[in-house]
């Protein structure tokens, strides 16, 4: 499937252009350039040459783009009152993995917020490296999960360290 933004090749599963961003449309039923007849093939060879006999002009269809749906090349806007942002942004679940990471470290509640921070945003990054969701937040994505992922470890060295000290503190009174 072809963006109609940059023209960038994508996969037939993708939802968004691996190279723009641009939300990827679907072909309806309509091909838009193709008027119920096929397209004829160009000639390539020059007439009067060669030993082929001379064959009449063959018409170029009327509107001709590299595949049905392509708009072309946006103008160039210039100045900063004409930037407009197309490109979507984050999705919802790297956003979610973030602020449930970032809750793990004020409230210290592990195991409900980490942990589901960690896993939202592994999700995301699959999905953006296959091309399902905007690529826009992978940089959240990726801070939620590795948040998410140094609380949980060292949220799991202090119980660990709680523990041995216990086993440290009955080892003492035993040997008294």
């Amino acid at each position: 499937m072809f963006c109609t933004r940059c023209g960038a090749n994508n996969l037939d599963t993708d939802q968004f252009c691996r190279s723009c961003s641009t939300p990827l449309t679907r072909p309806g039923g309509a091909s838009g350039a193709s008027s119920g007849s096929p397209q004829q093939p160009y000639s390539y060879s020059t007439p009067g040459h060669g030993h082929q006999p001379q064959q009449p002009p063959q018409q170029q269809p009327q509107s001709h783009s590299p595949y049905p749906g392509y708009q072309g090349h946006p103008p160039p806007q210039y100045g900063y009152a004409n930037q407009t942002h197309s490109q979507p942004g984050a999705s919802g679940r790297a956003i979610a993995s973030l602020v449930l990471s970032i809750i793990s470290i004020i409230f210290g509640c592990v195991f409900f917020t980490a942990v589901p921070g960690m896993i939202l945003g592994k999700m995301e990054m699959n999905a953006i490296r296959q091309g399902q969701a905007p690529p826009a937040g992978d940089g959240i994505a990726k801070a939620g999960f590795y948040i998410g992922l140094v609380v949980t470890i060292l949220s799991g060295l202090a119980v660990l360290g709680y523990i041995a000290l216990i086993f440290l503190g009955l080892a003492a009174a035993s040997i008294r």
